[in-house]
């Protein structure tokens, strides 16, 4: 039984690593879930990077999807591996992948593009699912490194679902095209 407290970092690591190695359920860590944030609410003395977001992600931890649940081991393992301070790697020349702890949160992110996704853009690249906002919106990001510039890729699983959306760290369009083209992206429109 998991006790509901204020989580900390390593509390946060233990549960997802025991969800992950099978010594306990979903069904317990939603659980606990919906305990803490029903004893702290939005308040919860745990840092963006100490896990604030994967603590209310795991609100989909038994949601159903295509495929099994909304929250895949992938996206738990991902998770884990930001909370330990493990870097990104470079998915190809010239474009690397970034965890949150690479990169300033506040950085202010413009919109860039609209992707029509045909083809699943998130399939090819390191994404992680959960939610990152209090709107508590189910969604799939990316943050990449292209030319110096940060991006991030969010896709959303609700009305705007067949959508993904570029944000980044300043408006060079040139620079987002050539973004795309290395995502294999044709369909897309900037504002």
């Amino acid at each position: 039984m998991l006790l509901i407290k204020t989580p900390r970092k390593k509390d946060l690591q233990k549960i997802i690593t025991a969800l992950l190695t099978g010594e306990i359920s979903r069904e317990e860590v939603l659980s606990w879930q919906k305990g803490v944030v029903s004893s702290c609410g939005w308040d919860i003395p745990i840092g963006k990077l100490d896990g604030y977001w994967y603590l209310y992600s795991l609100r989909y931890i038994e949601a159903p999807f295509p495929g099994g649940y909304f929250l895949r081991e992938g996206d738990l393992e991902e998770y884990l591996r930001d909370l330990d301070v493990v870097p990104g790697g470079e998915i190809q020349p010239g474009l690397s992948h970034l965890r949150s702890h690479e990169i300033n949160l506040d950085e202010l992110r413009w919109p860039i593009a609209t992707l029509t996704d045909h083809h699943d853009v998130m399939s090819g690249l390191p994404g992680v699912r959960g939610t990152f906002e209090k709107g508590m919106d189910m969604v799939e990001h990316c943050h990449l490194r292209h030319e110096r510039v940060n991006y991030l890729l969010v896709k959303q699983f609700d009305e705007q679902a067949g959508q993904v959306l570029l944000l980044g760290g300043n408006r060079d369009k040139p620079k987002a095209e050539q973004l795309l083209g290395l995502l294999g992206v044709t369909d897309y429109m900037l504002p």
